[in-house]
């Protein structure tokens, strides 16, 4: 099986996943798992807005004009920055899309922070796995000294999963929304490594990785 082949099939099922969730989740009041998740509404609320607040437009735009500033001075990384940058932007806006979609009306139980959007798939679920999950795997493959390595890819992994928490203390999201934002991640990654054959590599034993 060609990497391309496995990426539009990991892509597909994501997307069936996400949208028979969705499909649901929308159509019914919340029950079971998301009736569940509402008892981690209140902890730790400002911890959970820090993490929430990292994936507002505002640092989104500082994390992505930190890699361009990466790609400039370090050259080996380019590919990696415009894959994350581009596939990024698109997530962005088809997430907004797909929301208008589902049009599942957010938990009345918000903390500290009022959204009003739609609900399903949260977005902030999906920026933990396109951002945070990412460069997570962009650290963890680089030619980085390793246990600076370890360390960069370990935080983007945990910070990713605080995001995903935090959206349940502040009781902006429910459960499934969580669920279906991270399908929506997955799918829009897998898209992308379709079209470019694949999440670009560094080249091995380069000088220029080690930044």
């Amino acid at each position: 099986m060609t990497a391309r082949l496995r990426a539009a099939i990991i892509a597909l099922a994501a997307a069936l996943l996400c949208g028979l969730l969705g499909t649901g989740v929308s159509t019914q009041p919340p029950i079971g798992i998301d009736l569940a998740g509402r008892a981690l509404a209140g902890e730790l609320p400002y911890v959970a807005l820090a993490f929430t607040a990292s994936c507002w437009w505002f640092s989104l735009v500082a994390l992505g004009v930190g890699a361009i500033v990466l790609a400039v001075i370090v050259p080996a990384w380019r590919p990696r920055v415009i894959f994350a940058v581009v596939t990024t932007l698109v997530a962005w806006q088809a997430s907004d899309a797909v929301k208008n979609l589902f049009m599942r009306t957010r938990p009345s139980h918000w903390i500290l922070h009022h959204e009003t959007s739609w609900s399903y798939p949260s977005g902030h679920a999906m920026f933990a796995v396109v951002v945070y999950g990412l460069w997570s795997y962009y650290f963890a493959t680089s030619e980085l000294p390793r246990p600076l390595r370890t360390i960069l890819s370990a935080a983007w992994a945990l910070w990713g999963i605080g995001v995903i928490w935090s959206r349940l203390s502040l009781g902006a999201h429910f459960v499934t929304d969580l669920i279906g934002g991270i399908l929506f991640g997955i799918m829009m990654l897998a898209i992308a490594a379709a079209i470019t054959v694949g999440v670009p590599r560094l080249p091995r034993s380069s000088p220029a990785d080690v930044v």
